[in-house]
């Protein structure tokens, strides 16, 4: 099922996450997982305590809407110095699942788009499941931009599994 570094995802974190590829499957939401949880299924060493999810801003409204019982925060506009997007906070099982959709990243003075990430997802299975992950080249030039001192391990951690 998952090797090395994946098997520090719990397994009730796998659980809702097929359950949210179940629940997105009959929809037109494109999406992409990123943070801890992409990262470790793709063999890096970390462990995930949540779930973030990417998607455009319809997804994130279609998404709202598929898991509105499980909404702590519905999907709305949210910006701060370094970030925007349509975000939205959902607990199913004790698991926290952030949903982003447009979501963009500042560099300097300008506005880095992640909907490529949509576009050229990386397919990890599990349990024959298909998951579609943020390429780690794509979620390390995240993670440097963000300059969070708490992201600098995770910075180093994709580098070397690189």
């Amino acid at each position: 099922m998952l090797d090395g570094a994946s098997s520090l995802v719990s397994p009730r974190i796998l659980e809702v996450l097929k359950f949210l590829c179940e629940e997105l499957r009959d929809t037109n939401v494109k999406w992409v997982l990123a943070g801890s949880l992409s990262l470790a299924l793709q063999g890096v060493a970390v462990e995930p305590k949540d779930i973030d999810v990417l998607t455009d801003r319809r997804g994130a409204f279609e998404t709202n809407r598929v898991l509105k019982k499980y909404e702590v925060k519905k999907v709305e506009y949210s910006q701060t110095d370094k970030i925007s997007s349509y975000l939205g906070v959902f607990e199913i099982d004790d698991i926290k699942v952030e949903v982003m959709g447009d979501y963009k990243e500042r560099e300097d003075e300008k506005w880095i788009s992640l909907s490529r990430r949509l576009r050229t997802p990386k397919i990890v299975e599990i349990d024959g499941f298909k998951i579609p992950v943020s390429p780690l080249e794509d979620q390390l030039m995240s993670y440097k931009r963000s300059k969070r001192p708490k992201d600098a391990e995770k910075v180093e951690r994709i580098r070397k599994h690189l």
